[in-house]
């Protein structure tokens, strides 16, 4: 049978960030060639990227 999974609801917080607009341009481009919205996509890659972070050490 299959399963219908119900994922948990996030709570949405606005913040500001200054980026180089290089990232900018890259993300509207993704965002456009995957049909979905800026904030979208660059919610889903720091949501992917939190666990790949490593602290250098000093």
């Amino acid at each position: 049978m299959d399963e219908l999974k119900i994922a948990r609801r996030t709570e949405p917080v606005m913040f500001t960030i200054r980026i180089d607009r290089t990232l900018v341009e890259f993300y509207d481009h993704l965002a456009q060639q995957t049909n979905r919205s800026r904030n979208e996509v660059i919610g889903m890659a720091l949501e992917f990227a939190k666990d790949k972070i490593i602290i250098a050490e000093k």
